[in-house]
This record gives C-alpha cells, structure tokens and sequence, in this order.
C-alpha cells in the first residue's frame, strides 16, 4: 500500500515526461540513454523507467524503476509459466498494470530523498523529475490490449504527470515502398491507441543513403501523397548489403555493378518480372499498399523529425517539439529565452535543417544503381 502522507505531499508537483516506444530495434535503450545525458546538461533532474521486462540496460542508463528488477522479469515468468515471449510479456504487462501502485512508490521515494537532500544543503532550487519510459516493442501491446494504455493512464492520474508518445521507427524503412507504408500504417495506429500527444521520429540518420531512396527525404518526413510509392513497390532490393555498416569498399567495386547490370539485362529475368507483375497475387499486393496509402492519409496524423543520437541539434529539435506537446516549454523550469528557442527550434527544421539532412543523406556512397 502507498503512503497517503507521501502522496499528499506531492499532489501538487506537476511531472513531465516522454514515453518511448517502437519496434523492435528502432533504438528505444540508446535514446533513452542519449536523451537523459542531453537532458541532465539542460540542467534537467531526468531519469530513465525500464518497462521492458525483456530489457537489461546494465549500465547504459541510471534507472529509477527497473521492472526486471523490481517487479518482474520476462525470463522467470517463462519458466514458471511455461509461456512463451509474447505470451509471457503480455503476463508481465498486465501484472505491471495491477500493481501499478508500486510503481509509484518507487517515483516517490526517489521523490522524498531528492526533497530531503536539497533541504540538508540549503538548496533553494528542487528540479522536479523528468521521466524517460522505455517500453517493449512488440506491436500487439499497443494493438492488441489495453495494459499499457490503462498502466500509463494510472501513472499520469497517480503522479500528476504530463506525458509525450515518443514514437521511434528505424529509417532503413524508406528504403522498401512497402516497408515505408507498413510502418506509416503501424505508426498512426499507434498514435491513435495510445490517445497520447505524438512526437514520431525517424531513428538512425547516420546509416541512411539519400541516394538509395525512391522518393526525396522530405517526402518520408511529411507524409503526403503516399500513392506516389506505389510503382515502387515492383523494385527489389537486390544489393541485401548495401544497408551494412562499414562496406563503403562494395559501393566502388565494379564488378559488382557489372554483376547487377547484367542480372538486369537478361531477357529471362525480364520475362519473369513481368509476368509476376501480372498475376493476380501482385495485383492483389498492390491493392493492398494503395488502402494501406490511403487509410494513413485519410488519417493526416503522421509526420516524422530525423534523429541521430550522436547529434545535439537533431536531438535538441526532438525534445523541442517534445516540450511543446507536453507544457514543459511554458514551466518555471523553462525560462522565457528557452520558450522562444525551442519554438524556434521546431519551425527552424522545415528550412535550414532540411538542407542540413539532405546534404547529409547524400553525401554517403550510394549503392548499386537503382533502376527505374
């Protein structure tokens, strides 16, 4: 049971927040280990809950709730339970939505000792905390149940907490037309189940090749006239290694264009291309992209801001829009010069930081050629 006293004497301490979510390896632990070190320069009192009863984050980030070791872990509710891993974290997930109330005397108490610390050294200054939830990514807790959804309704009510959806999808997605409007799709269901203000970030900046893409950058920002993807859907990714980390060699090896343009030029392999382009299964697929295009548009929610972790402005542009969506930008903690400049920050991204983005995207080596 929790403290009434305790919670009295908080109930008037307004806590912000971002909860991170996203697929599986969209970069969920290393934001929230970059985010808390830029927050912590701001000057900020910010500290990471691990949600993921999957997740060891070791010492990547300091936590002031770790489920794992504080309530439950993945691994043993497998073995006890003989469940499986969706099985066993949708278990996890709903026991974490029942005791939720431990959950919050873990925030208190890390609550009452910053209090009586700053008291012991006559601090006048108390930095309310700032909260970084770093939730699992598999797709059904978010589709499928309500657990995180009622789990973090409690957390706003109990804590009186102001909470951002940090949505991150990796940016090798723009790569494939149809694994583009597969994550647009996952993104604003997303969006619309969580009933959550949305900042949806394109995670990994610093792999992607511009020149690689089928349609401009700004066109996987913005979100607009997805069906222009559609004829793209027929083009196969045949370099698989192009999106590996340090193969800049494989761009400048001749032969390999060779070996492409040849694969190209059989009249076999053209032969079969188009009768695959014929069948009813790929009319089908193609079908399916164009309601897919349609429905995230219908919607008009979804919008991205690029990130790379390593960069401060691209991380400052993230939690400037972060700040709006949740009220931090017009608290005491945030002085009227941080207001303007992170308004600043976010209309500054459709012009200057644009080209900073494009320049960078295409001054990687691009891959193999792209046929048309």
């Amino acid at each position: 049971m929790h403290d009434p006293n305790m919670t009295s004497s908080f109930k008037n301490n307004i806590l912000y927040g971002q909860v991170v979510v996203g697929p599986p390896g969209a970069g969920k632990t290393t934001y929230c280990n970059g985010m808390q070190q830029y927050l912590r320069l701001l000057q900020r009192n910010a500290w990471v809950m691990n949600m993921d009863p999957a997740n060891d984050p070791g010492d990547l980030y300091e936590t002031i709730f770790d489920v794992r070791n504080d309530m439950v872990d993945l691994s043993v509710v497998m073995d006890e339970t003989e469940l499986g891993p969706n099985g066993g974290l949708m278990y996890c997930m709903e026991y974490m939505e029942q005791h939720v109330m431990d959950i919050v005397k873990c925030v208190r108490n890390r609550q009452q000792q910053q209090q009586e610390s700053d008291s012991s050294s006559s601090k006048t200054k108390n930095d309310p905390l700032y909260l970084l939830l770093d939730f699992p990514g598999q797709v059904e807790l978010y589709t499928h149940s309500m657990f995180v959804q009622n789990l973090l309704s409690q957390l706003q009510k109990q804590l009186n907490l102001r909470l951002t959806l940090v949505q991150l999808i990796d940016s090798q997605y723009c790569y494939q037309a149809s694994s583009f409007l597969s994550a647009a799709l996952l993104g604003t269901t997303t969006l619309l189940r969580m009933e959550l203000p949305t900042v949806s970030v394109w995670t990994k900046m610093d792999l992607l090749r511009g020149n690689d893409l089928p349609m401009p950058w700004e066109f996987f920002t913005e979100c607009f006239d997805l069906e222009r993807l559609i004829p793209f859907l027929d083009q196969t990714n045949m370099n698989s290694h192009a999106n590996k980390d340090n193969d800049e060699e494989d761009y400048k090896n001749i032969e390999d264009d060779e070996r492409y343009n040849a694969v190209w030029e059989d009249p076999d392999y053209q032969a079969a291309r188009q009768r695959r382009k014929q069948s009813k299964l790929n009319r089908k697929y193609t079908k399916l992209h164009e309601v897919m295009a349609e429905v995230v548009e219908d919607f008009g929610l979804l919008n991205f801001i690029p990130l790379d972790i390593q960069d401060a402005t691209l991380v400052g542009q993230v939690l400037a829009k972060v700040d709006q969506c949740n009220g931090y930008v017009y608290t005491q903690q945030s002085i009227p010069e941080d207001m303007f400049q992170c308004a600043a920050a976010s209309s500054d991204y459709t012009g200057e930081s644009q080209l900073q983005i494009r320049e960078r995207i295409h001054s990687s080596p691009p891959s193999l050629k792209q046929q048309p």
